[in-house]
């Protein structure tokens, strides 16, 4: 097992690449606090991680507040112990052209793609050093921190901005072992993925043809990567941003 005895807490987990993320990493090991907007959306998936024989905790968080983000990482800490690792998974996506974009829209992406990692990240952080044993911070991303979208600036600027904290965190936490990384999944078949193609804003078939291993990207994928990316593996990788995208990224033509 890659993490035996560690804690893990994983935003955005109630389902979806962060519920995938979560029991990735209690297999591997780890006992794993979960958070959602709502303590009760959080609940299925720390039944599931406790159906594997580890500790869960589900938790009621707006990563984007910081009161709500002092108090999540206090309850880890009193229940399961200091934060080992973190995944900040949580995020959103309102797609919508720019002359329509709303102030509340940019504000959305910003605060809950950017402002979360931040906020997070400091708080586990203060809960790594203290335990001085290292710890480890791996952020999702998104392919379109690098490749523009239309429709979508406030989520692509979001994106690129977790690339770059990724950076910053990195090499500002090396000396306290404390590595951070970033995963930027592709397109990745989830629960919002089918409701853009039922509500027409996606073909699914295009986006098939489109990535040259012609299929979407399972949460299983990023689970895989993210296990990679926090363990002792990739002991020497900080400040990286890792793609899983099928080749979409690599590949030039329409």
């Amino acid at each position: 097992m890659r993490f035996p005895d560690r804690v893990a807490l994983v935003t955005g987990a109630s389902r979806g690449i962060g519920r995938d993320i979560a029991l990735a990493i209690a297999r591997e090991g780890a006992d794993v606090a979960v958070t959602a907007t709502t303590r009760e959306g959080a609940a299925a998936t720390a039944a599931a991680i406790q159906a594997l024989g580890r500790r869960a905790l589900a938790l009621a968080c707006r990563v984007e507040r910081a009161d709500d983000v002092a108090a999540t990482f206090t309850e880890v800490a009193q229940v399961l112990g200091p934060v080992d690792l973190l995944v900040n998974n949580a995020g959103v996506s309102a797609p919508v052209p720019l002359l329509d974009m709303t102030e509340e829209n940019w504000d959305l992406h910003m605060d809950v793609n950017a402002k979360s990692v931040f906020l997070c990240s400091q708080a586990a952080v203060r809960q790594m050093r203290a335990a001085n044993r290292g710890g480890c911070i791996v952020n999702i991303g998104s392919i379109v921190g690098r490749n523009a979208i239309p429709q979508t600036l406030g989520y692509c600027a979001s994106k690129a901005a977790v690339d770059h904290m990724t950076r910053v965190l990195a090499i500002e936490l090396a000396r306290h072992r404390i590595r951070v990384n970033c995963v930027a999944p592709g397109y990745i078949r989830t629960e919002l993925i089918d409701s853009l193609v039922d509500e027409g804003k996606f073909s699914l078939q295009a986006l098939e043809r489109r990535t040259p291993q012609r299929r979407l990207g399972s949460g299983e994928d990023v689970a895989r990567a993210v296990c990679y990316v926090a363990s002792e593996d990739a002991g020497f990788m900080t400040g990286e941003v890792l793609v899983i995208d099928g080749g979409w990224s690599a590949y030039g033509y329409l």
